[in-house]
């Protein structure tokens, strides 16, 4: 043997040696670890693992995923035939044949990802799954994969193949808190397993791997379900084929199965504990959470034991659910009376579920004795095991809610009115009660009377980007409301309006029109409505959001770009898509603004453009010739009017139609002949002897012709046209007399057409507006130049700004781009109005990586396995949004709701209580949201924020506060209204929200970072009025604009309110400022 010989002889003997050791060691070591989570007992124990979850404090859990009830073992025996060869076919072909593990799978599987590029296929054994599952692999990694082959290979020497499929079959996940073949024969068909067919089988056994991929009944739209059941149907196929081909079912049977659909029936497995539990679940079953925990070595959540711990807060989250519970029954009680229980139904089912859970909840007993003059026990009831009284206090809530129902909102409870209500009870009716807290030295159990509401509702506490509390209805299971339901929240949109303002070089201090108007977009005419008298024809936007303004709101958002110059307007429009793109030619860009967006530049299009633009230009010319008075009427002009457009409620309240041009331009055309012929006439008719007929022509001219006799308008005539009847008492008709001495140097250019505007101003309006169309047929239709004059197109894209920063702001659903956005005719959940007004709060929003929308909220902290190691934390990353001006200045427009507008309610009602031994201080804490009340009053609701405490001095926080958002609505969207009663944002959500937000600052998770002792010496700043780059500025109670001194004088300096602003001062006039601030990123 040579040299050469003996050395490739010896690396080859290192070689094959080298590996031959390190596997055999590492076999060893596998062994002696497996030795005894190996036996049977240990294994059952993992597979009937639980993972509980806990609140924020880390120790008090909420609940349990995967307990007994969700659990439903099947022997092997039980198991059906054809199941079991559905799950070889769908899984591991070679089951039966291996010894745990399929090299030829692994290669095969191996080459088919390589020419894929990515994983498309598996090659590991159902041994290996089990295996996997039941010693948990560490993190992916080649050593892991190596050690699972060889704990495969300990299974199948220590226990049968059919052994190793039962542990199989009883640990898969389903959905939900659920596992195994048991709960996913109930779950998806609602069948026993030994009832199950082919079909059934075959879907089973081809979805272990992503059930929640093809179960339609977690898809939220229909589309989602019907993806899902074909899905489902496409998998049970590929099982099938592979059960033919394998010669498991005959080519009959395969043929008869293929042509079935998956015929769900959901069937109930589990009995959910809140809407807490379902939507962490929702969390972990998504991508998102699977991929986190499959790289910690977890493929499969039910048999990991993991510990969950969350954001969730004991006391607030009880604060919330007790308030809801406490305030719906009053005022459903208040809409529909007081409804007698004749028998228990599925609420009672649902209450004793949640009872024996330790939830106080309301519950039905039966009345066995009655004393209506009895005070402290006029009602006594019992129920299963137990029994108790209900007194006067406890009736009271109901009593009072029920004669403001039958008497009207302002009749008030006495003794007497509280017997008459007493009287509509029996012994032995079935009653809703729930309890109070036993009084000191009581020998029974106190109770109050309730009802089992028809009106719901939710609450939504966020803190930190992170969820603290969620309330999805009264009894907090199985629908969600918080984060599903999507209703219209009516003025929850408006200070999305007012940030897109301050971003488009709006102030807050801009004077907004506050009447009535019509706003034509893409050939439709709106015409929003007041929901209450406006006391001001002009407002400033902050008032226009503290005063709940819809028709400055609308004006604003018709008119959000106005202030843009054609840079700034291109940055904007390239920022929404709307631009034309960079290797787009004129035509295609054309087609796209014209056939998907709807815009249409045609004449009549130009000649509104040319006509806003001659407004403006004539605005300087009316000031120096002395017209001044005439710009709001200018600003008030349409171009056209069409009257049969402007609906009969409307024109009752606002004569629109005498705002069209065109109509003043055809008056005022009319005006000039007439008084041509007039002048004829009475040319004939001077030094003539009297002509009756004569007469009669000059006096047909001379209708329409008036003479104002307003003080200080002697000489003002007045133009109405034949048909007009004065309806005042200073117009009179002209009189021929004096006509006869002025009309040779009457100039009609003076004259006032429908006393509107002087014919000159028409005749100017009507030369600028044809130089202005002229200079727009010089550029194509379509270059930005000329579309950022075309209202259609401005208010497109206005209308696109606002639902994008919506977007930005966390509201996640499609919203439609409509003039009525900032009224709120888009529904969307109270999660996301929370989100959006979160971001307006700190100018932040805080996204879960790729989970986004209401169900990816945060709300998981952490997450370790059964031993206590973390495999994942939350660590929150936000992402800013407003700048600090924006946020501030629109903060300080909800805050004012609470002070001055419709949120009242909440002023002062907020307080922190703080003992210094026997007494207790209370210190009111800022409130700041917006009421909304939807269109037929079909929804309350209120969102906004508290303010933290700041640890670092004596003052709150508002940039870390807690962000509350509550409704009230019915389920089915019916109006909240009676026949003495309508619930509005203020009276329906507002009382929630007060309760949870006491519940907060009440709470060690808000007072944890201060010493409550210091607050009783020192007054706590607010954060907004102590901001240096801006300034409190007196305004008008009545219009929100800025009064001078000693106007300010007049109401009391004290008394007079305050808003925010960056404006400046030079020398005694106010300069608002104009800053162009668009939000950034594009539109995907």
């Amino acid at each position: 043997m040579g040299k050469k010989s003996k050395i490739f002889l010896v690396f080859l003997i290192i070689a094959v040696a080298v590996p031959a050791i390190l596997f055999g060691t590492l076999y060893v070591m596998v062994t002696r670890d497996a030795a005894n989570r190996i036996q049977k007992g240990i294994i059952l124990q993992v597979i009937n693992s639980e993972s509980p979850v806990y609140y924020d404090d880390g120790k008090t859990p909420i609940g349990v995923f995967f307990e007994k009830t969700h659990r439903r073992y099947v022997p092997y025996r039980e198991i059906p035939k054809v199941f079991v060869k559905a799950l070889v076919a769908a899984e591991d072909k070679n089951f039966f044949h291996h010894h745990g593990v399929d090299f030829k799978a692994i290669v095969r599987a191996l080459l088919v990802n390589l020419k894929a590029g990515k994983v498309v296929q598996g090659g590991s054994t159902l041994t290996q799954q089990t295996a996997k599952n039941i010693f948990k692999r560490q993190k992916r990694s080649l050593m892991a994969k190596l050690k699972e082959l060889i704990q495969a290979f300990l299974l199948e020497r220590t226990y049968s193949k059919e052994e190793i499929l039962e542990m199989y079959i009883n640990q898969f996940f389903v959905a939900g808190f659920g596992k195994g073949l048991g709960i996913a024969a109930k779950y998806f068909f609602d069948k026993e397993v030994k009832d199950l067919n082919l079909v059934e089988s075959a879907f089973i056994a081809g979805s272990v791997q992503a059930p929640n991929r093809y179960n339609p009944f977690i898809k939220k739209t229909e589309a989602e379900k019907r993806k899902a059941r074909e899905l489902a149907k496409q998998r049970k196929d590929y099982v099938l084929k592979n059960m033919l081909k394998l010669h498991f079912i005959t080519q009959e049977q395969y043929e008869q199965a293929k042509d079935e659909p998956v015929p769900f029936r959901k069937g109930k497995i589990s009995y959910r504990l809140n809407v807490i539990l379902d939507y962490i679940r929702d969390q972990l079953d998504s991508d998102y959470f699977r991929t986190v925990l499959r790289d910690q070595g977890i493929d499969n959540i039910a048999t990991s034991g993991i510990r969950i711990y969350t954001s969730v807060n004991k006391e607030i989250q009880e604060a919330a659910l007790n308030s809801l519970r406490c305030r719906l029954p009053y005022l459903d009680v208040l809409l529909n009376g007081y409804r007698k229980e004749y028998k228990a139904n599925k609420d009672q089912q649902d209450a004793q579920d949640l009872r024996k859970l330790g939830r106080a909840v309301p519950f039905l007993a039966r009345i066995t004795h009655m004393d209506p003059n009895n005070e402290t026990a006029c009602l006594v009831v019992t129920w299963k095991n137990g029994g108790g009284v209900i007194g006067y206090d406890g009736v009271r809530s109901m009593a009072e809610a029920w004669l403001k129902w039958k008497a009207g909102v302002w009749a008030r409870l006495d003794d007497k009115t509280l017997r008459s209500f007493l009287r509509q009870f029996h012994e032995g009716d079935l009653v809703w009660v729930q309890f109070l807290q036993k009084a000191e030295g009581a020998s029974e159990r106190q109770l109050a009377l309730t009802v089992r509401p028809l009106l719901n509702g939710g609450i939504v506490v966020l803190h930190d980007g992170m969820i603290k509390a969620m309330v999805g209805g009264f009894f907090n299971r199985f629908f969600n409301r918080a984060v599903d339901a999507k209703r219209q929240l009516g003025s929850i949109f408006k200070p999305i309006v007012y940030t897109a303002a301050l971003q488009l070089k709006w102030s807050n201090l801009d004077a907004l029109p506050n009447r009535r108007d019509l706003y034509e977009f893409e050939g439709t005419m709106y015409f929003p409505r007041p929901d209450h008298p406006p006391k001001s024809q002009k407002v400033s936007m902050a008032w226009a959001g503290v005063k709940s303004e819809n028709l400055a709101t609308v004006w604003l958002l018709y008119h959000l770009t106005d202030h843009l110059n054609l840079a700034e307007f291109r940055h904007v429009v390239d920022l929404l898509g709307l631009g034309r793109k960079e290797n787009e030619s004129y035509l295609d860009y054309k087609r796209r603004v014209r056939d998907r967006y709807g815009i249409v530049v045609n004449k009549n299009a130009l000649m509104q453009a040319a006509f806003e633009e001659a407004k403006e230009q004539i605005r300087a010319d009316l000031i120096f010739s002395g017209y001044e008075q005439v710009i709001p009427t200018i600003e008030r002009l349409h171009y056209r009017i069409d009257p049969e457009d402007i609906p009969p409620d409307y024109a009752q309240h606002t004569p629109l139609a005498r705002f069209s041009f065109e109509r003043l331009r055809r008056l005022d055309r009319k005006m000039r002949e007439a008084f041509g012929r007039l002048r004829f006439l009475l040319d004939e008719e001077v030094g003539t002897k009297p002509n009756f007929q004569l007469l009669q022509e000059i006096d047909k001219e001379l209708r329409g012709f008036y003479q104002s006799l307003q003080s200080g308008t002697q000489d003002k005539i007045v133009y109405y046209g034949e048909d007009y009847h004065p309806e005042n008492t200073y117009d009179l008709p002209l009189r021929l007399d004096w006509v006869v001495d002025h009309y040779r140097d009457l100039d009609l250019g003076k004259v006032w057409i429908d006393g509107l505007i002087p014919s000159e101003i028409i005749t100017a309006l009507d030369k600028a507006i044809m130089q202005n169309y002229k200079e727009l047929l010089g550029h194509k239709r379509y270059d930005l130049e000329v579309l950022w004059r075309i209202r259609d197109f401005k208010t497109l894209v206005n209308l696109s700004y606002v639902v994008y920063l919506a977007k930005r702001l966390g509201i996640s659903t499609q919203l439609d781009k409509v003039l009525s956005f900032p009224l709120g005719p888009n529904s969307i959940s109270i999660m996301e109005a929370a989100l959006a007004y979160q971001s307006i709060m700190c100018g932040k929003s805080y996204p879960l990586d790729d989970l986004s929308g209401p169900g990816g909220v945060p709300i998981i902290t952490r997450i370790e396995d059964r031993n206590g190691e973390v495999l994942w934390e939350y660590h929150p990353q936000s992402v800013h949004i407003l700048s600090s001006r924006e946020s501030v200045l629109v903060k300080d427009i909800l805050r004012k709701v609470v002070l001055h507008g419709t949120g009242r309610r909440a002023k002062g009602a907020v307080q922190l209580a703080l003992r210094t031994g026997d007494v207790v201080l209370r210190i009111p804490v800022p409130a700041f949201g917006k009421t909304g009340t939807a269109n037929r009053f079909t929804n309350s609701s209120f969102a906004g924020f508290i303010p933290s405490l700041d640890p670092s001095g004596p003052k709150w926080d508002s940039s870390k506060g807690f962000v509350i958002a509550t409704y009230v609505g019915y389920d089915d969207n019916k109006p909240m209204k009676s026949t003495h009663t309508t619930i509005y944002g203020a009276s329906g959500a507002l009382p929630l929200w007060i309760d949870t937000a006491n519940g907060i600052v009440n709470s060690p998770a808000y007072t944890h970072t201060i010493q409550l002792a210091d607050l009783a010496f020192e007054s706590l700043k607010d954060d907004l009025s102590t901001e240096p780059l801006y300034t409190q500025i007196g305004v008008s109670p009545v219009t929100g604009l800025p009064l001078p001194p000693e106007e300010q004088a007049l109401y009391g300096t004290d008394q007079t309110p305050k808003v925010l602003s960056d404006a400046e001062m030079e020398g005694d006039k106010l300069i608002l400022k104009q800053l162009f601030e668009p939000i950034g990123g594009t539109v995907q």
